[in-house]
């Protein structure tokens, strides 16, 4: 019975110890979320414990240990194997890691461990996910294979994107809003490798307008709103067209068809009396 109190009681102190020190100080990871290939990136430990409290700052990808800060060793510094990057020493302090030329195989989740002295506690950030890119060196392109389209016409337009990695995601935009996701569908075209595209297809309607304008977004990270513009994405290309609808034609209305008959039969009295006329 004492055994059991005790054990209880030791759970319940352990437990008041570990909320104490997860209190003892603020920590996060600031970790840029996109990165151009061959760019050089700094990832930021941030932390609040005062610098002789601190006794080591450990970076991770994905679980695997990549660099550590040990105040008071010497050197200070331990560089484990950092895929896709090399660490630059310049920019790199015990609370920030430099990675320079970042390739592909640098994505991934990073985080920091920060570790006290005194008390003896480590504290580890949110992972946070960074992708290298290889961005898009081309306009995507726009396929359609006419542009004047008269009301009631079904209107088929595709898209297709430049070359990149990862591969772009295509929005299309009429008279600059998104449509009804229904109206755009992916399509496999071959000898697609690193490129997207995507098909346009919806009936014209004379609420458009008589000009209509057309708009491919070939993004990285996809379609985020209307208000975002190019400096938003870690990656943005575009291109516009302009379609025409031609206007309804007028149909003969009964009015019309009244009158015509009336000044048929006026003629046809006038061309009669003139013919009597002309026999007397």
């Amino acid at each position: 019975m004492m055994d059991s109190l005790l054990t209880k009681w030791c759970f319940m102190l352990c437990l008041i110890l570990i909320a104490d020190c997860n209190d003892l100080f603020e920590l996060s990871a600031v970790v840029p979320r996109y990165a151009k290939l061959g760019e050089t990136v700094v990832l930021k430990c941030n932390h609040t414990v005062v610098e002789n409290q601190l006794y080591k700052v450990q970076w991770t990808k994905s679980g695997d240990k990549l660099f550590q800060y040990i105040r008071g060793r010497v050197p200070p510094y331990i560089n484990h194997t950092i895929p896709g990057a090399k660490l630059d020493w310049g920019q790199t302090k015990p609370s920030e890691l430099a990675l320079m030329d970042v390739q592909h195989d640098a994505s991934g989740q990073y985080a920091c461990t920060v570790t006290t002295e005194s008390p003896i506690y480590s504290k580890t950030s949110e992972s946070h996910d960074l992708t290298v890119i290889k961005i898009q060196n081309t306009d995507p392109t726009i396929e359609i294979f006419k542009e004047v389209f008269n009301v009631g016409d079904i209107l088929d337009a595709t898209c297709t994107s430049g070359p990149s990695k990862p591969v772009p995601e295509i929005t299309w935009l009429v008279n600059g809003r998104k449509p009804p996701d229904t109206y755009m569908k992916p399509i496999v075209k071959a000898l697609l490798d690193s490129a997207s595209a995507m098909r346009l297809t919806f009936p014209v309607s004379d609420k458009l307008g008589a000009e209509v304008q057309l708009t491919c977004l070939s993004t990285i990270p996809g379609f985020l709103n209307h208000k975002a513009d190019f400096h938003d994405y870690a990656d943005y290309r575009s291109s516009s067209i302009i379609v025409s609808v031609a206007a309804k034609s007028e149909p003969v209305t009964a009015g019309c068809g009244k009158e015509f008959i009336s000044i048929v039969v006026f003629a046809a009295t006038a061309a009669a009396v003139a013919a009597a006329t002309f026999q007397t």
